[in-house]
């Protein structure tokens, strides 16, 4: 590979944003240049009136890999690293942390090496995985995980899939201990179990079947006592905790108290909790189906404020492509309808928009997005920052250009979004991976390499 420089544009790095040319060579940083004053390269990429970011690092991505070998075949979640991954490069992601509910669940070494070789056959961007944790699993298989270079854990609170059960609370607790000493997170998926069902069988049995029963079956409170319950035990186990998705300042508040007490807990939210609110679900039905649920207005912008001043440490996408049939399953009846929605190519555009209309910095969208994620998930030095050594995983925005969504325009398999014919500000003109372009917004294709270009990253902390 030459040398390329990136001349021109405005450079976002932790201490502010600055005019700053980028060398770079064998697909990493190997200067920061003071413009012209860099030496000559064989290749300039022109990034003049753009914002240029490190990599996105998307924590929380659901492909679905599918394993041809396996039994079944899922079609309303098949998507998989190729589809999944230009929809990331367009969004300005370069690197994913793929959840474990792939097809067999990713729990245990085994498992999670075989889903490394068949993403690195169709990957366009970086990848990571997250382990995963079920009840009654032998402590191996999460050895064998760690081995292999999960960057964390998942497991779920509440039994939302039957191919991932929940963990009780005794397993909850045990595991916090068993991976103190690894210095690797355990995220939970906190909603209280008995009550998510309670709610659900009361209001089914009353034949209500319209999108706010959904709302209704999932209230704050859902979130919050498993919320509190995940801070009781890491705080008296030493084990860290992380909560995914979380959409209830409620819940935030229990985590800024547990942070000021210093307990080890951090905390994710995603996009859709902080631009979408309970008005989409009731426009939209299944289509804005996601658990937790979207809340009030009021709520989100409360979340805001949790995220502002730090209890919530980053943003991930929670992306996850359902079919649109799978979804139409629940035009008249809410609950047939799975979980989730796509966001990966989104999540940049509305954390761009939406910050920038709260006064929020450069440097704090860079913080929410790359820079903490790349700490959360071990992957620094290698990536989440720009500096000299690390992978040249970068995306140029145009600041200030207005444009609107169309379903058309999204890159993934599934080409739904609750957000078409909503406008942003801020277009994302290219990404590149470790030097290389993966994604130019004005090239006929759009996407500029091959499946099999992406690269397995494993946990910086245990290799």
């Amino acid at each position: 590979m030459s040398r390329i420089l990136i001349h021109g544009g405005n450079v976002v790095i932790q201490e502010g944003v600055y005019p700053l040319d980028i060398l770079i060579n064998e697909g990493r940083i190997v200067g920061l240049y003071e413009p012209g004053e860099a030496p000559h390269t064989e290749e300039t990429i022109d990034a003049s009136q753009t914002m240029v970011l490190p990599g996105v690092i998307d924590g929380h991505s659901h492909f679905f890999q599918q394993d041809p070998q396996a039994d079944i075949f899922d079609a309303a979640a098949f998507e998989g690293f190729t589809n999944g991954g230009r929809g990331a490069a367009a969004g300005g992601i370069t690197t994913v942390v793929e959840m474990p509910q792939a097809i067999p669940p990713t729990t245990n070494g085994a498992a999670l090496l075989r889903k490394r070789d068949l993403a690195g056959a169709d990957a366009i961007v970086d990848f990571a995985f997250w382990g995963g944790a079920i009840s009654r699993q032998p402590l191996q298989a999460i050895r064998d995980q760690i081995e292999a270079g999960a960057v964390g854990f998942k497991a779920f609170m509440c039994n939302d899939d039957p191919d991932f059960p929940a963990l009780n609370d005794f397993e909850l607790k045990a595991l916090l201990e068993n991976l103190k000493d690894a210095s690797i997170m355990l995220s939970l998926h906190a909603e209280n179990d008995a009550l998510v069902q309670g709610n659900r069988e009361k209001l089914q049995a009353s034949g209500r079947v319209d999108p706010l029963a959904y709302i209704e079956s999932r209230p704050p409170m859902v979130e919050a006592e498993a919320v509190n319950r995940a801070i009781f035990f890491a705080e008296r186990t030493g084990g860290w905790a992380h909560i995914t998705h979380m959409s209830s300042p409620d819940a935030a508040e229990l985590v800024r108290k547990a942070k000021q007490r210093g307990v080890r807990l951090t905390a994710e939210t995603c996009p859709h909790y902080l631009a979408m609110d309970v008005e989409y679900i009731t426009r939209l039905g299944p289509y804005a189906k996601c658990a937790p649920p979207l809340r009030t207005k009021e709520e989100v912008e409360k979340l805001w404020g949790y995220l502002m001043d730090g209890t919530i440490d980053c943003i991930t996408s929670d992306h996850a492509s359902w079919s649109k049939a799978s979804k139409d399953a629940g035009l008249d009846n809410i609950w047939k309808a799975p979980n989730g929605m796509p966001g990966i190519q989104t999540m940049l555009p509305v954390m761009v928009t939406e910050a920038r209309r709260r006064s929020c910095s450069w440097t704090q969208i860079v913080l929410w997005t790359a820079i903490t994620p790349a700490k959360l998930w071990h992957l620094a030095p290698k990536k989440g920052s720009i500096r000299v050594g690390g992978d040249a995983d970068l995306v140029l925005i145009d600041p200030e250009r207005e444009w609107v969504l169309h379903n058309e325009d999204l890159l993934h398999y599934e080409h739904w979004t609750p957000l078409a014919g909503q406008t942003f500000c801020g277009r994302i003109i290219r990404t590149l991976v470790r030097g290389e372009t993966v994604f130019l917004d004005e090239a006929q294709e759009k996407i500029t390499v091959r499946p099999g270009f992406g690269q397995y990253i494993p946990s910086q902390t245990a290799h």
